[in-house]
């Protein structure tokens, strides 16, 4: 089976990136994001609605080559994810809808954010803050605009809604 990247692919796996679960192809987490990840999947056709299975704080179900596919895109992120197009956008829009917050003033910072997806958001021109274990984007409104026609949990966000 040959699979090639799309960016709702691309959304996909930014969104299992950090929340991956043990086993299967899976997010753990709150039940808006493991429905998003599931309804995401279901449009994609990565799953099919009767295999995916239901833990009490996830949701994953088996397909070896999307596996091994998502994991080799993570391994190749810094070269897949380097030019600014609707790749890299619906990336960080998945890996922002996973650990990304945005706070009552306005900020927006990522709970878990490695090395790697520093540089990427760098490389795009979005600069990024290191302070107290949390990753803050330099210019918010910016990094907002650019990932806005991707987010699906933030979406409804009254910052997210002002956004251009």
């Amino acid at each position: 089976m040959k699979v090639k990247l799309t960016p709702e692919l691309s959304y996909i796996i930014g969104l299992w990136k950090e929340t991956r679960v043990p086993s299967g192809l899976g997010v753990r987490g709150s039940d808006g994001l493991r429905a998003v990840f599931m309804d995401s999947c279901l449009k994609a056709k990565v799953a099919e609605p009767g295999k995916v299975l239901n833990g009490e704080y996830s949701v994953y179900f088996y397909h070896t080559a999307y596996r091994k596919f998502f994991q080799k895109v993570l391994d190749e992120e810094e070269e897949r994810f380097k030019y600014k197009n609707e790749y890299s956008a619906s990336f960080l829009a998945g890996l922002f809808d996973a650990k990304g917050e945005i706070g009552a003033d306005g900020t927006v910072s990522f709970g878990k954010c490695t090395k790697t997806d520093e540089m990427i958001m760098y490389r795009l021109g979005f600069n990024t803050l290191r302070k107290a274990g949390r990753t803050y984007v330099v210019r918010p409104l910016k990094f907002l605009a650019y990932i806005k026609p991707f987010v699906k949990l933030f979406a409804e966000n009254e910052v997210m809604m002002k956004v251009l």
